[in-house]
């Protein structure tokens, strides 16, 4: 109940920012890919090339609770459902099971509580601004942070993504957040094999980021073209896999009955052909024809 309500009360104030399009209701992670993809390719066609940085938060749900309850204030939760999650949040034990050992309570200081419903929602709100601070285009899904900027020169891409890592390096240090280093990783997306072949001078308080020519992204493999042809061949791989016990259930003489098929088949393996089905739309016809 207070989930569904905060939620409501956070869209209907429209307090997200519109480039955070992950966990509330509604929205889809195959949104932020989307858009990257998409804006990606009609550069391309500009003759223009698009460098991409992704960044992965470390522990993502171990917020500084004061900042949290600072920043609920901020837009504009008061009285009853402040307080209720004041409460909430302060004073929870945890306690770890080891085969048949258990360790004795403890209080959890910081943090949100992992399994918790409303643990999305605080989240959401406690790095709801954080977008802000990035001048590049951007698109965030829960703790996936992915910035990218277009240009004819990557040198110049690079130059300013670095500016926009360390004001972000910046707001994590202010609200004890933690950017994996080893896990933040750029690609560039061009049609040319000279840029592609480029170095792209791009770091984070001193480590430089490693470059990926096919990069995974909310489940979706991107190569430097954006052909999309990996995404189209793992969806057919995979839908051929959940095949096979649909028909072996379709036997003449045995089996399960029409109704118990249909449903098997839309949830178990349609459902898997259309995740990235906006994605779909924009590949070339041969990846296309290798789902039919």
């Amino acid at each position: 109940m207070i989930n569904n309500r905060l939620y409501w009360w956070l869209e209907s104030n429209k307090i997200l920012t519109p480039t955070k399009l992950g966990l509330e209701q509604g929205n889809r992670r195959k949104t932020s890919c989307f858009v990257l993809v998409r804006r990606s390719l009609m550069d391309c066609r500009r003759k223009k090339n698009t460098t991409a940085v992704f960044v992965d938060l470390k522990q993502a749900y171990s917020v500084l609770r004061k900042g949290l309850l600072w920043k609920m204030r901020e837009v504009g939760i008061h009285r009853r459902l402040y307080h209720w999650v004041k409460y909430f949040l302060v004073k929870r034990m945890i306690q770890t099971k080891i085969n048949k050992g258990i360790s004795s309570k403890q209080i959890q200081k910081e943090g949100l509580h992992q399994g918790s419903s409303l643990s999305c929602a605080f989240f959401l709100i406690f790095i709801n601004n954080l977008p802000d601070i990035v001048q590049a285009e951007k698109a965030l899904y829960a703790d996936n942070l992915v910035m990218w900027h277009t240009n004819k020169h990557p040198g110049i891409s690079a130059r300013l993504l670095n500016e926009d890592l360390d004001r972000l390096q910046n707001y994590c240090d202010k609200w004890k957040l933690k950017i994996n280093s080893s896990k933040t990783v750029f690609s560039v997306f061009t049609k040319s094999h000279i840029v592609a072949k480029k170095n792209v001078p791009l770091s984070l308080r001193g480590t430089n980021l490693k470059k990926e020519e096919i990069h995974i992204y909310l489940g979706v493999k991107l190569n430097r073209q954006l052909t999309l042809k990996e995404l189209i061949q793992d969806s057919r791989g995979r839908v051929n896999q959940r095949l096979q016990p649909v028909k072996r259930l379709a036997s003449t003489s045995w089996g399960a009955v029409k109704n118990t098929l249909r449903q098997l088949y839309i949830g178990y393996v349609r459902s898997l052909m259309e995740y990235n089905l906006a994605l779909q739309s924009i590949s070339s016809k041969t990846n296309k024809d290798l789902l039919d």
